[in-house]
């Protein structure tokens, strides 16, 4: 699992709370999967853009596509990448750029992570 740089990691449960999503569908295992389907046939574009516009240190685009993550993410109950998301678009709104490249390290880490885990 995903290992932060104090050395804390996170559960499964932690980067996808599955059963907080099915629970928001009342219950519905076979719309969690679609919407899962859909998170990942979704998420590697929204990865490439925001990875993009922090590359461009556009923090308009970075507050946008962080924004959008968030949203996808939180759809499906990927509360890591939801929280990593919320922190980037926060900075992005507060001009605090200091840290956006090593946000957007760890949060490509915890899609993979997550990805891993929805699909096993």
């Amino acid at each position: 699992m995903h290992t932060f740089s104090d050395g804390s990691t996170l559960s499964k449960e932690q980067l996808w709370n599955r059963d907080a999503a099915v629970s928001r569908l009342g219950g519905n295992e076979g719309l969690l999967n679609r919407i899962v389907d859909m998170f990942l046939a979704q998420i590697e574009q929204k990865r490439e853009l925001l990875k993009q516009a922090v590359a461009d240190m556009d923090l308009d685009a970075v507050r946008f596509n962080s924004h959008s993550m968030k949203g996808v993410a939180g759809d499906v109950g990927a509360d890591a990448i939801r929280g990593k998301a919320a922190t980037i678009e926060l900075k992005a709104k507060q001009n605090n750029v200091n840290e956006l490249h090593d946000d957007m390290d760890e949060l490509e880490a915890l899609i993979e992570q997550t990805i891993q885990v929805m699909r096993a």
